[in-house]
Order: structure tokens, then C-alpha cells, then sequence
């Protein structure tokens, strides 16, 4: 898995038509969705690591190409540059042909119900809901399962992140509204998370929308029978609007707090859900890739100190090069 990129990269990739190159980060929300977009279209991509960890995603390179993004993910496929994930989901389903239809006509009802489903869910503010948890971790349920030495890092950076974004736009006088308006929707997300009772009000607002879901899947349930032992959202067809509650329930389980928006109990169709979702084996592909994300990380620690990994080398060598050739006078 490659990291960092470069102008030279991006041109060489975007002009090979046949091929995507997607910069992201494996626990990235929005990434997760990209990802199993192109899991479930079985789309062959390049993967370019983005490290949110080591601030790769407020470098100058990633700027030019993701100037008015927050974050990651970016596609680039025949020239075009995307940011937006639903934007790129879209045009992952409009352009490959394989893999079910994610998004369909907005001329059926089908299509009319995932687009309404869409929009309510992506107007969920899951990095709020997050990083709420993790500045107010008495908030989860079940506690959250972030590991705390990780949790205290996502705190410290993102506190820094202002500052940073700030300097950076001094620096890089070319680059400056990209980065001003990255550091002034950073605050606005800082105001909130750090405010206990607007991060309870999101997450009040969030247990009305899953009761909503969870009526509508049982209405689903209720109106068909299918032979598909699988039933999502809209019945047997695995949707765009799936991969956002996918990757949705995934994260309220990281937070610890599966067991005040869908207990089996009270949502036994979301608790359903999720239980078949863990068997979906593009879905079991991105796990996957999250638990390997450790070495991956190390991996990216080791790249960014081998300037003086190589500096050290050289003096050790010259050292033990210089004391055999002392030696060898002496003998």
C-alpha cells in the first residue's frame, strides 16, 4: 500500500483509463463507504494510504488535489478528480458495469426511496458523533473501543489541527483558501464536539432516525416475502443507501453504543441487519483492512524517519569501516 503522492503519480494514473487511484484512510467514515462501493462493483484500484495519524491529508500535495474537502477520500479515474464520497459512489455505479446497481433510476420508486434515505443519512454528522464520544467517553454505552492511547492522540491533533492549518496557509500563500476553509470548518466541528449538550442533541436526534429505519425495514419485512435470505434496506437489492448504514452501524459499535440504538429487543430488523452485514464478505474485506491498518501505520512511521534511519546507517558504517582500518595499521 503506497502513501503519499505526487503530481507526477496523479497524472500517470488518471491518464491510465483503465484504472482508479483512490486516496483514503482505512477508518476514515467516508472512506469505508468508497471502499465498499468499489468492493461490491469489484472495481480494480490503486490504493494510495492518505495517513490521517501523521497529518498527510493537510500536506500541500493533498491540498492541490483535495482543495475544498475535509478529508479523504479522493478518486481520480481518466482524468477526473472527485472528493465528494457520494459523488464518487455515484460515479463508481454509473461508470463499471460489474457488481450490483447501487444507485438506481430516480425514475422508479426504488430509486426515489434509496435518494430519500441517502440524504437523511448523510446528513448525519458521524465525525461530530466521534469525536463526541471520544471528548466525552462517559457518553458510551458499552464504552468505546477505540484504544485510549489512539482516542488521546484523535484529542491532542485535533486541538493542534487549527494551528496547523492556520501556519500552512502562511506558508503556502497559493494554497491559502483551501486551507482557511478547512481551518474554519475545523473549528466550527471543535465548538461542537467539545460542547457535552450539542453533542447529546446529536445523538438524540440520531436514536430518532434509527427508530425511523428501523420501521421502515420492518414495513420492507412485512411486504414481501423473498427467497433471498438477506434482506436490506429495500429488500434483496444491496444499495448505495445500505453502504452508508453499513458503515454507519459500524461505527456506533466501534463508539460502544450498539446497545442504546439498536438492541435486539428494541430493533430486532437494525440487530438482524447488522448480524448479516458481518457475513457480507465485501464488508468482512474492509475489517479486514482496518486490522491490518497497525502495520500499515508502522510501515508509514518507518518511511517518514528513514532520512536518518539512512543518516545513522552511514556514520555506523564509516565508524566500524574507520576502526578496521585503525586496526589493520596497528596489526
Amino acid at each position: 500500500m503506497l502513501s503519499k503522492g505526487s503530481s507526477q503519480e496523479l497524472t500517470s494514473d488518471a491518464n491510465d483509463s483503465n484504472r482508479c487511484t483512490l486516496y483514503y484512510f482505512p477508518t476514515s467514515f467516508s472512506s469505508q463507504k468508497v471502499l465498499l462501493a468499489l468492493f461490491e462493483k469489484d472495481v480494480k484500484f490503486k490504493p494510495k494510504l492518505v495517513s490521517l495519524f501523521h497529518g498527510q491529508h493537510m500536506e500541500p500535495w493533498y491540498v492541490k488535489l483535495n482543495p475544498s474537502g475535509v478529508h479523504v477520500p479522493v478518486l481520480v479515474h481518466d482524468k477526473n478528480v472527485i472528493s465528494n464520497p457520494e459523488d464518487i459512489i455515484n460515479y463508481i455505479d454509473r461508470t463499471f458495469d460489474e457488481g450490483p446497481c447501487l444507485v438506481p433510476s430516480s425514475d422508479t420508486e426504488l430509486g426515489q426511496s434509496v435518494a430519500a434515505v441517502r440524504y437523511q443519512l448523510n446528513n448525519i454528522p458521524v465525525d461530530v458523533i466521534t469525536y463526541g464520544i471520544i471528548f466525552h467517553p462517559y457518553l458510551s454505552d458499552s464504552g468505546c473501543r477505540i484504544p485510549f492511547a489512539v482516542q488521546r492522540s484523535m484529542r491532542e491533533n485535533f486541538a493542534r489541527r487549527l494551528r496547523y492549518l492556520t501556519h500552512k496557509a502562511t506558508k503556502h500563500p497559493d494554497l491559502r483558501d483551501g486551507y482557511l476553509a478547512k481551518s474554519q470548518t475545523a473549528a466550527q466541528k471543535y465548538d461542537v464536539i467539545t460542547d457535552e449538550e450539542k453533542v447529546k442533541g446529536q445523538l438524540e436526534q440520531l436514536e430518532t432516525i434509527l427508530e425511523e429505519i428501523e420501521a421502515m425495514m420492518q414495513s420492507v419485512q412485512d411486504s414481501d416475502s423473498y427467497s433471498n435470505p438477506d434482506v436490506w434496506l429495500f429488500g434483496p437489492h444491496f444499495t448505495a443507501a445500505d453502504i452508508t448504514f453499513s458503515c454507519l452501524l459500524n461505527r456506533l459499535v466501534l463508539l460502544g453504543l450498539e446497545t442504546r440504538y439498536f438492541p435486539s429487543y428494541k430493533c430486532p430488523n437494525i440487530d438482524r441487519y447488522y448480524r448479516q452485514l458481518q457475513r457480507r464478505s465485501t464488508y468482512r474485506v474492509i475489517q479486514k483492512e482496518v486490522a491490518n491498518m497497525r502495520l500499515t501505520l508502522v510501515w508509514e512511521d518507518l518511511k517518514a524517519i528513514s532520512p536518518y534511519m539512512v543518516g545513522a546507517t552511514g556514520i555506523i558504517l564509516t565508524g566500524l569501516i574507520a576502526y578496521w582500518f585503525l586496526k589493520k595499521l596497528k596489526n
